[in-house]
């Protein structure tokens, strides 16, 4: 043994005094099936034949070769690097119509990251957050940490019901706990699939000056939509400042690099990157991203565009196919026009655990309803997320969904 190893005898020291308010583990998301699942439809992860290999080694090349290949192997600007930035503004710009500058783009380490900045900066520990129902797990992760006081908006066809929310959200400051920030996913909806209207929208950024709350807008999935017209941003709607956008390149270029950007006036983007305490973005996976983005991004845009269009088509068609002689255990769910899921409710009657267990065994994973929900709710409710199979595994994987529920019926 040496003199710094810990004998094995010892007990683990009670530290339940000294943790902090937010310390508290959060539970783990419940997939159905094993790790290794033949059919693996839970995570919202790009396509492994789309990853851009030979173009980032390419890229990589080029760094290094070149006067700033040093410079991505040290410290860099906490703020992200600058040509990261001004790749992204430009992006911004051409594909929507955004008119902002490198200052007012904070650089994280993946969407999720961002999320959390955003809650830190903008609410104590039980402050009032208001979010759709059902939302992103990973937008739910911070705010469940902070111990907010979550309400949950319920969402229709065009996204989440702005009549609820002003209901909310006079109901709560007559209670004297008004909302201080509120989430919405606005781009082919994580879960449901669905867009917020551009009306909704509109009186979405009306409200947050009303009612004096943050809009967090997560945008992971807008780039790739199927069909139909792009509905500009929130973020060009409201009063500036009361919106905090935030994006990704995690399902565009590779989730492997974490790379995510916020978007917010130049003073607020100052307190958000006071919350990075990382020191600095990554320059090495920076300066990739942006080298790469301004050579080949658009291209690859298109080019998965086609790819998940095909996925999508591929499962709904497989389910189409697998429930034609069940039809009335047949499935709701609404098609998306963009993004990565399909979102599922099993008909009345059907056990959500038993159908869970049935998938698992037949090598099916995906996420249920519950994780999506900030009160637990949801359990009729399954995630399919079509990104990470091939067009024929998705069709396979359809009837075996299909299979789950015949059995589950049958119990």
């Amino acid at each position: 043994m040496t003199a710094t190893s810990t004998p094995p005898s010892k007990a683990l020291a009670n530290l339940d005094s000294l943790y902090s308010q937010i310390a508290s583990p959060l539970p783990p998301v419940q997939f159905t099936g094993a790790a290794g699942a033949r059919y693996n439809m839970g995570a919202g992860q790009p396509d492994p034949e789309s990853l851009p290999k030979m173009e980032l080694i390419e890229t990589l090349e080029g760094i290094f070769s070149g006067p700033d290949g040093n410079a991505a192997l040290m410290y860099g600007d906490a703020a992200g690097f600058i040509g990261l930035r001004e790749v992204l503004t430009a992006k911004l710009k051409r594909w929507e119509g955004i008119d902002t500058n490198p200052a007012e783009l904070l650089i994280v380490n993946g969407s999720n990251h961002g999320l959390a900045i955003v809650a830190q900066a903008f609410l104590n520990v039980g402050d009032t957050a208001i979010c759709e129902a059902p939302t992103f797990m990973g937008g739910l992760r911070p705010l469940r940490q902070l111990q907010a006081k979550t309400h949950g908006i319920a969402l229709d066809d065009d996204g989440m019901r702005i009549d609820l929310l002003e209901s909310k959200l006079k109901e709560l400051e007559d209670a004297g706990t008004p909302a201080k920030l509120v989430y919405t996913i606005p781009n082919f909806h994580n879960p449901a699939g669905v867009n917020l209207s551009l009306a909704r929208r509109h009186r979405l950024a009306e409200l947050a000056d009303l009612h004096n709350f943050v809009i967090l807008e997560d945008d992971a999935y807008g780039e790739l939509r199927f069909s139909g017209d792009r509905i500009p941003a929130v973020y060009t709607m409201a009063t500036p400042g009361r919106v905090v956008r935030s994006a990704t390149l995690s399902k565009i270029l590779s989730a492997g690099m974490r790379v995510g950007y916020l978007l917010a006036p130049e003073p607020v983007i100052a307190r958000l990157n006071a919350m990075k305490l990382d020191g600095g973005a990554s320059p090495f996976t920076n300066r990739l991203a942006a080298g790469y983005y301004a050579r080949h991004g658009d291209g690859h845009v298109t080019s998965l565009i086609d790819v998940y269009r095909r996925k999508r088509d591929a499962l709904v068609n497989g389910l189409e196919a697998a429930f034609a002689e069940i039809p009335h255990l047949k499935p709701v769910w609404r098609v998306p026009n963009g993004g990565f899921f399909l979102w599922m409710r099993l008909p009345e009657g059907i056990d959500p655990v038993r159908v869970a267990k049935e998938a698992g065994d037949r090598g099916v994973a995906y996420v249920g309803g519950p994780a999506f929900f900030p009160d637990g709710s949801g359990r009729e409710y399954v995630r399919l997320a079509w990104s990470m199979l091939s067009e024929a595994d998705l069709a396979s994987a359809a009837h075996e969904i299909a299979a789950s529920i015949r059995a589950a019926a049958a119990a």
